[in-house]
């Protein structure tokens, strides 16, 4: 009966011990990585003249809900521009921002040609970038901008969409 005892003991301690180092092993096999670090959506920068970024990014980032979704994006702007500004309007399916060019992109002419995400743009001209979130090219009857404005020097804009 000792024995027994003893060893209940020490199979109390030992377990726990063995999970531990179990779970802690799994947690350092995974890759530490921040959500959402670099953008997932690269727009392609189609050239007419001067000297153009090559891709634009977006952080696009999509909440479903039944019946819909709603949407956020952010233009990674600050690749090629220090500051942006919200163009003021009312229209609640299209809105537009204006990035001064840096100067080494002053010369840039050019625009996105996303055939994927047409509702995303940016055309840059006279020395600017305009990036554009146009919901009058989704062909549902129900879209929405609820929320623009810039954040961190980068245009941000949540959007939703109804079946």
């Amino acid at each position: 009966m000792n024995k027994l005892a003893k060893l209940t003991i020490f199979t109390r301690i030992l377990c726990p011990l063995v999970a531990a180092g179990a779970i802690a092993s799994t947690a350092q096999a995974q890759p530490s990585q921040s959500p959402l670090a670099e953008p997932n959506v690269q727009l392609k920068v189609q050239r007419t003249s001067g000297s153009c970024p090559q891709i634009v990014g977006l952080w696009w980032l999509t909440l479903p809900y039944e019946g819909g979704a709603e949407h956020t994006v952010i233009a990674d702007t600050r690749a090629f521009a220090d500051t942006t500004k919200l163009v003021p309007s009312k229209n609640q399916n299209f809105v537009e921002f204006v990035s001064p060019l840096r100067n080494n992109y002053a010369s840039c002419v050019g625009q996105t040609q996303g055939q994927e995400y047409p509702f995303y743009s940016v055309q840059f001209k006279n020395k600017q970038a305009y990036f554009r979130v146009d919901l009058r090219k989704i062909p549902v009857p129900e879209t929405l901008i609820s929320y623009k404005t810039v954040t961190t020097s980068r245009p941000y804009v949540r959007w939703a969409i109804a079946d």
